[in-house]
């Protein structure tokens, strides 16, 4: 089945607005993002708190961090450019031995982001990349958002009756394609690629994650894995 093309670009007004949005609402999964991933990266911003206008204040930071650092920036982007070269054949691989699925059609490109959030937006196949983590953390993060969207792809095209309209931000088809991603990006294929990533999963999903492995070294066929796991999540 053809690869997709993942581009790697830049987005500062995409910075800003989920800054803000994770700022307005830090809380998700049971991990509190803005403490953990903007503020432990830049402290100056807990400055916020006392700010006359706190989105004019944070949206300046930003600004502000870009033009200072922007050498600094452009050379983290070209590493993580280098870093998805070397790897992004091996992705694909593993890809099509667990789907044997096509990949969704859509312009998939990952966006360079001086936070820690890296969320990722399935409809337009947009997802976010902490420049200033290691080797290691930018391709497991590429890789984790990657695989989101075919998973998401395959499991309403494969159960169109129970997900086609399900909520792919929270509830239970979130929460399994999370538990999914802790599962497969801590097999021996994939740590091959980005090494063993520490603490894999959102905490609230810990006890699921083991129940979720359990099933998986019985019977490595997804579709019945989504089946089973359903049934106890």
């Amino acid at each position: 089945m053809p690869n997709p093309t993942i581009q790697l670009k830049f987005d500062q007004k995409l910075d800003q607005k989920q800054a803000w949005d994770f700022y307005s609402e830090p809380e998700f999964g049971g991990c509190n993002f803005w403490k953990e991933r903007a503020l432990a990266h830049h402290p100056k911003l807990s400055e916020i708190k006392t700010a006359k206008n706190p989105k004019k204040f944070l949206n300046e930071y930003i600004a502000e961090f870009y033009r200072s650092h922007s050498e600094e920036i452009k050379k983290h982007s070209k590493k993580t450019s280098k870093y998805l070269n070397e790897t992004q054949d091996g992705l694909f691989k593993i890809v099509d031995k667990i789907f044997n699925h096509p990949w969704p059609k859509k312009k998939y490109i990952g966006l360079f982001s001086i936070f820690d959030f890296c969320p990722r937006f399935i409809d337009s196949g947009e997802f976010q990349i902490f420049l200033y983590d290691k080797r290691d953390m930018q391709i497991f993060t590429i890789f984790h958002e990657m695989l989101h969207f075919i998973f998401y792809d395959f499991v309403k095209k494969t159960f169109p009756k129970k997900f086609k309209n399900a909520n792919t931000d929270k509830g239970k088809f979130w929460d399994l394609a999370e538990i999914f991603n802790a599962i497969i990006q801590d097999t021996d294929d994939f740590i091959a690629m980005h090494g063993k990533i520490k603490s894999l999963g959102y905490p609230s999903h810990k006890r699921l994650i083991v129940k979720g492995k359990k099933l998986w070294k019985e019977n490595q066929d997804l579709s019945q894995w989504i089946i089973g796991m359903m049934k106890i999540i």
